[in-house]
């Protein structure tokens, strides 16, 4: 069997492939935490979903990271989760050694530069 991270390296190397997959990493990060929210607390869609004040369809397209969350959507998260959102986003060249700060205690991160330079990074503990 071929591992993920191969596949996923192979596809990545279409621009169009890659241009997509930077686009949805906000919303990677997110449906990543709030599956593993989920798995933690013993909750359903339906009961997350409740939590939240949303409906399941809307968990379920949170979870599948398709669409990249608003920012009423990321602060309902803050509130009612208790999880911390930072949203880092770096003009090109601004950054000039290219490293990431880390933060400790991260459970999700995304990390992507554009081909222009420019980075974004999510992170969320």
């Amino acid at each position: 069997m071929i591992p993920f991270e191969r596949v996923l390296e192979e596809h990545l190397r279409d621009p169009e492939v890659r241009a997509e997959w930077e686009r949805l990493a906000p919303a990677r990060a997110v449906a990543i935490s709030l599956v593993a929210y989920r798995a933690d607390h013993g909750l359903t869609q339906t009961a997350l979903g409740r939590l939240l004040n949303m409906s399941q369809p809307a968990i379920a397209r949170l979870e599948a990271g398709d669409h990249l969350p608003t920012l009423q959507t990321l602060l309902r998260l803050t509130e009612m989760l208790g999880l911390e959102i930072l949203v880092t986003m770096m003009p090109p060249g601004r950054d000039k050694n290219g490293s990431v700060q880390e933060i400790p205690e991260a459970r999700v991160k995304e990390h992507v530069t554009t081909p222009s330079g420019a980075s974004l990074t999510i992170t969320i503990r």
